[in-house]
């Protein structure tokens, strides 16, 4: 299949500068999505030249959207799967849109609710809580317009694992430069009755490591691994060689993570990706491999990381399984809701979950998200947006699959079990609306996207002359 999308489709058509403008378009454009898992580190934080807001990652933004506007017509579609694409991003655009508006009024009380994720002027609230997560979008339409030929779309991949095979290179470094941390995490394991909370404690010193020395914290790092994993596991199973060694990194590096919705997920993404390639020797081998590392040294750690919620003396508790989300996060939050109707059908803007009246009362548990991407969508913009959003996944599901079957492409289904990956972990976390989370979301969707309307555009008749 990949063959026959590469020599018999025919591109998109694409409004293009002369070719040394878009070779560096797309330049700056790989280099943006390359940079992303390091964006928040240190070293790209501070202001160039003392100027508010000019960060490298902010100019490195800017640039993209100045090829986007210039290079390209972002809004003219060339095919009905184009143009049905554009106008579903324009309506999620739109919601985001009027979630962000909402929002800016309530930026001093963010601020006085959490100081270190929201400033407190109305300006820099809206350039870094509303202007700078609108860049990952970007992504979609640049790789939608720019990025269609199965080569292009090939190099995106390419550039995607180069960059997180730099980020396990770095994250297991300093894993390994920081024995403390997996020390603490070992003594967790043995502990007894505490181990759900000495792992809790252990997970704490984990996130202190991630944001001191890359800057976020450490369920976004295992996020990023769960919209990536499935991608390394395709480059290893069709370019083999080299790509083995990236892949087994990535592995290490989610399990010295020790995030629990990291090591199910990209378990259960590369698992699918093997069934639906029918590789079931390299599933099998991959079973016996993990069964084999757990019993020789991860394994403690998992039985820590799930006895949580599933102590004896207890017996099963949801809740005590969630960390607390159902008693103290989502049943307060969707009775508040529900008890107002405008909250109800509109929702508080964009992080609504600050706008609670419970948040002083001891009943919701302080946090900046809703830690489900659903119930997170519903406190944000209502009930309406969220059928509608509701709608849309399950349409969008079942016309992925559809295209999957019929294109019978190994990089369609690393993509396909990319985007699964990260819907299963929406269930503790994530957004629906763009953040750090959810950013490769947008080329991944983008990149199925271009497979499909290759498929397509080859089975059109060549036009006449």
């Amino acid at each position: 299949m990949s063959t026959s999308l590469s020599n018999n489709a025919r591109a998109p058509y694409h409004l293009t500068l002369p070719h040394s403008g878009a070779q560096a378009g797309t330049f700056f454009f790989l280099l943006f999505v390359f940079i992303w898992p390091f964006q928040r580190a240190p070293f790209l934080t501070d202001n160039l030249f003392g100027i508010q807001g000019f960060k490298p990652f902010n100019l490195l933004s800017g640039v993209v959207l100045a090829y986007l506007v210039f290079d390209t017509a972002p809004l003219h579609a060339t095919d009905k799967i184009e143009r049905t694409s554009i106008r579903i991003f324009l309506l999620y655009f739109a919601t985001l849109a009027i979630a962000l508006i909402r929002s800016v009024p309530n930026a001093p009380l963010f601020h006085s609710r959490f100081p270190e994720s929201f400033p407190e002027s109305y300006f820099d609230f809206v350039l870094s809580a509303c202007i700078v997560p609108t860049f990952y979008t970007l992504s979609f339409l640049f790789t939608l317009k720019r990025m269609c030929s199965f080569q292009e779309i090939e190099r995106i991949t390419t550039v995607i694992c180069l960059s997180i095979l730099l980020l396990s290179i770095a994250f297991v470094a300093l894993a390994l430069l920081n024995p403390s941390v997996l020390l603490s995490g070992h003594a967790s394991e043995m502990a007894g009755p505490d181990s759900a909370n000495r792992v809790l404690v252990a997970r704490d010193e984990m996130n202190e490591l991630c944001l001191a020395y890359l800057g976020t914290h450490y369920n976004v790092i295992g996020t990023i691994y769960i919209s990536t994993v499935p991608l390394l596991l395709y480059r290893a199973l069709t370019r083999g060689g080299l790509w083995i060694a990236p892949l087994g990194l990535s592995f290490l590096a989610v399990l010295l993570l020790e995030s629990r919705t990291a090591l199910v997920t990209v378990a259960a993404s590369c698992s699918l990706f093997l069934i639906l390639r029918r590789r079931f020797d390299i599933l099998v081998l991959g079973a016996a491999a993990a069964g084999a590392t757990s019993l020789l040294w991860i394994g403690p750690t998992i039985d820590a990381l799930l006895s949580i919620g599933l102590g004896s003396s207890s017996g099963f508790s949801a809740d005590a399984l969630l960390t607390g989300r159902v008693d103290y996060i989502w049943g307060p939050l969707l009775s508040e809701w529900t008890s107002n109707i405008g909250l109800f059908l509109f929702g508080a803007g964009r992080y609504g979950i600050l706008m609670s009246q419970l948040w002083d009362t001891g009943t919701l548990i302080q946090a900046s998200t809703a830690h489900n991407a659903i119930i997170g969508f519903f406190l944000d913009c209502g009930v309406i947006a969220t059928g509608v959003l509701l709608i849309f996944f399950l349409v969008g599901t079942a016309t992925a699959w559809r295209v999957g079957r019929r294109l019978n492409s190994d990089l369609y289904w690393a993509l396909f079990a990319s985007i699964f990956g990260l819907g299963i972990s929406m269930a503790t976390g994530r957004d629906i609306l763009p953040t750090i989370d959810n950013m490769y979301a947008f080329p991944i969707i983008a990149m199925m996207i271009n497979l499909a309307r290759l498929r397509y555009l080859a089975s059109q008749p060549a036009p006449r002359e």
